[in-house]
């Protein structure tokens, strides 16, 4: 027979008081980044991704046994951004080069990157490349702040959806918007989004 306990109750209601979501988070440029848990459907090492022999904004791998479109997250994310980590390898060992490539200041072998593995709400899959593992962290919802019209308009960055501010100790997050991520890049408008 349990014991009521006025102290596990008090836990219990500010715990069930304070909603909270899961978030994946990680870093770009040194600014904050998150995705809700329910769009990252998985993460995984990155191995080689293959493109188009003048290099772009996409290219591709294979996952489970199909192909996977890979978008250059920093290049969706940052409007007028110089694609700096989309370089192609100048092996003539390989036959079809691949299209992201590490820059020589970070060639050290102990650098791992990521590729989260991101779908929308209509079940399409794209995989989108990050530098340092990610963290899973659960955050208040009363942190969550829509951002201003004004950013929205003028900022650099696009496919955020709203502003995470969970201390004055810890920088501020941006929170992605998957189905903006993976939307194709005409349908991203070119003001923000």
């Amino acid at each position: 027979m349990a014991i009521f306990s006025p102290i596990s109750s008090r836990r219990y209601a500010n715990r069930k008081a304070q909603a909270t979501q899961q978030l994946i988070v990680f870093s770009l440029y040194s600014e904050g980044f998150a995705l809700p848990i329910r769009s990252v459907q998985k993460v995984i090492p990155m191995g080689k991704i293959y493109g188009a022999p003048e290099g772009g904004a996409a290219g591709l791998i294979l996952y489970q046994e199909q192909e996977l479109l890979v978008l250059d997250v920093e290049h969706r994310i940052f409007k007028g951004t110089p694609r700096q980590k989309l370089s192609l390898s100048s092996s003539s060992q390989d036959a079809i080069a691949p299209v992201f490539t590490v820059p020589e200041e970070q060639e050290d072998q102990s650098l791992q990157r990521y590729l989260l593995i991101v779908q929308n709400r209509a079940g399409k899959i794209v995989g989108l490349p990050i530098d340092s593992a990610p963290s899973l962290q659960r955050i208040p919802e009363s942190a969550f702040t829509p951002l201003t019209p004004d950013y929205m308009a003028e900022g650099n960055i696009r496919c955020v959806s709203a502003l995470i501010i969970q201390n004055k100790d810890k920088p501020p997050l941006f929170l992605l918007n998957p189905e903006q991520l993976v939307q194709s890049q005409q349908s991203l408008s070119p003001g923000g989004g």
